[in-house]
């Protein structure tokens, strides 16, 4: 973390501000790994404060409309959502995400994590249909911003929706798909947990053998670790 904090100064000195935001919120998701909310909250403060300081330079630069800005308020919604979320505050992190939605480029690479928080909020709330249409939306724009992890994260979500709505063989479909992207990125915990899901989604479906086999993967990938 150190030099993630590092990482900040040098974006800051040199004017980079969208670089000093993209360095701010991995910053708040290492504290937050780490069990720091205090810290995470402070991050999510130090980049809300950069929003107002980027319509500035862009004024300065002569670039009324210069997406940075929403690039930077899309970012800060998002960590103050997902904080939010983390508190059980719901309302708060969905009104947060609605609002700076409608107002992001069509090829932002927020699209695709706003939409997939918004997916997870909906579930929570047991908006089940929202739900899947918002992680059915996160999908191909998460591709489109070669985020791996948030396509992965998008395609488990619009599984849950499946699951919870009794779409079994759709369930199935969607977390395939989250898996073979988890085995690009060698994320063994998460893959290990949807590989349980399909295990419950075999079940349902009557395939024994699958439910066996995706039990006996998920259970290598944990004793692996």
């Amino acid at each position: 973390m150190p030099a993630m904090r590092e990482a900040v100064r040098l974006h800051l000195a040199a004017g980079d501000l969208p670089g000093a935001a993209r360095t701010l919120v991995n910053l708040a998701l290492a504290e937050r790994a780490a069990g720091d909310a205090a810290g995470a909250a402070a991050t999510a403060a130090r980049l809300r404060e950069l929003t107002p300081a980027a319509g500035h330079q862009a004024v300065e630069r002569g670039r009324r409309n210069d997406d940075s800005r929403l690039e930077l308020t899309a970012a800060s919604a998002w960590l103050d959502a997902l904080l939010a979320f983390d508190r059980g505050e719901t309302a708060l992190a969905a009104g947060s995400l609605a609002a700076v939605s409608p107002k992001l480029p069509r090829k932002s690479p927020w699209n695709g994590r706003v939409a997939a928080l918004r997916a997870e909020i909906a579930l929570a709330e047991g908006r089940l249909v929202d739900a899947g249409a918002l992680a059915r939306s996160a999908i191909p724009a998460a591709a489109a911003a070669r985020d791996v992890s948030e396509e992965a994260r998008a395609h488990r979500l619009l599984g849950a929706s499946h699951m919870r709505l009794g779409r079994w063989a759709d369930a199935r479909t969607s977390l395939l798909a989250a898996v073979r992207l988890e085995e690009r990125l060698g994320a063994g915990e998460r893959m290990a947990r949807d590989l349980e899901q399909l295990a419950t989604v075999a079940e349902k479906l009557g395939d024994a053998t699958a439910a066996g086999l995706y039990t006996a993967r998920a259970r290598a990938i944990i004793g692996a670790r």
